[in-house]
């Protein structure tokens, strides 16, 4: 009852780290030994508002346990709680999705894609596991040469900037390509400005870049919108460099202005929308493929 009465007086809609053994959900108390002895784990709880809370209810729906050599993803179920190992070399990239209301954390592996969301009011937790997986799926290949990387400083976006600054502060990094903010119009074969008339689609921005040992792209959560639609997230998506094996560039279906640019992983691509004159030259050289 001590333990019940513990996890309703601290309970909160964020990710919360797994400190001690009075941190484990009742429900994950199976899996205890896999909890404490891992480097670090979370849990996530249920979409529930604080004033709906009753002692001794399910709090929790998700634990994640970091241990040396894999991810032991813990989901409840209606009558159970089901476990899969995720080795960090099955992750072929994983991404954050950050946003005022929903985060979305989300690994792509050989096998599937899992989706764990979350209330991104308390970050921290979020980027230590991040800092985690960074650490560990990474083989020892050789480096990218961020030395011969022509680095374009075209990008005008102060978030962006800002991003880099805050998230990459650590990290050798180099812009390699930027996608800017274009309008989705074809007037006369010409691309319309994006802030008239309000209401025509927009392609917004994506920066590609890298460090020693991974491509790292930051775009915004809808990549297409209306000007007036607001949007207020961003996604960061991370692939190691040896899982990429080659980089196309397709026209999309729905308009003649966009192109599908595609990573090809060693299991499936991770695509993203740029627009019909971007080069995927300088991703090719940076990458050397």
């Amino acid at each position: 009852m001590e333990s019940l009465q513990r996890e309703y007086e601290r309970f909160g809609p964020w990710v919360a780290p797994i400190e001690t053994g009075d941190d484990i959900p009742q429900q994950f108390l199976r899996y205890r030994s896999t909890i404490e002895n891992a480097l670090y784990a979370v849990k996530i709880p249920i979409n529930v508002e604080r004033r709906n809370v009753r002692k001794g209810m399910p709090l929790y729906h998700t634990v994640v346990a970091f241990t040396e050599d894999m991810i032991c993803l813990m989901q409840r179920t209606k009558a159970d709680v089901d476990l899969t190992e995720i080795s960090y070399r099955q992750i072929l990239y994983f991404q954050h999705v950050s946003n005022i209301l929903v985060g979305e954390f989300v690994l792509g592996t050989v096998d599937q894609i899992y989706v764990l969301t979350f209330n991104p009011v308390e970050i921290g937790p979020v980027e230590k596991a991040i800092r985690i997986i960074r650490q560990k799926y990474l083989d020892k290949v050789a480096p990218i040469d961020l030395d011969s990387i022509d680095e374009n400083r075209d990008s005008k976006s102060a978030l962006y900037e800002t991003l880099i600054a805050r998230e990459f502060k650590s990290d050798d990094i180099k812009v390699i390509e930027y996608q800017p903010y274009m309008g989705l119009e074809d007037r006369a074969g010409e691309t319309v400005d994006p802030e008239t008339p309000a209401g025509e689609p927009v392609l917004q921005d994506s920066l590609f870049l890298a460090n020693e040992h991974e491509l790292v792209v930051i775009n915004r959560t809808k990549e297409i919108k209306l000007p007036r639609e607001a949007d207020y997230g961003y996604r960061y998506t991370y692939i190691p460099r040896n899982h990429i094996l080659g980089i196309t560039l397709e026209p999309e279906e729905t308009n003649e202005l966009i192109y599908n640019l595609s990573f090809i992983l060693k299991e499936g691509k991770v695509a993203f929308l740029v627009g019909h004159d971007f080069s995927i030259t300088k991703l090719k050289s940076a990458l050397n493929i």
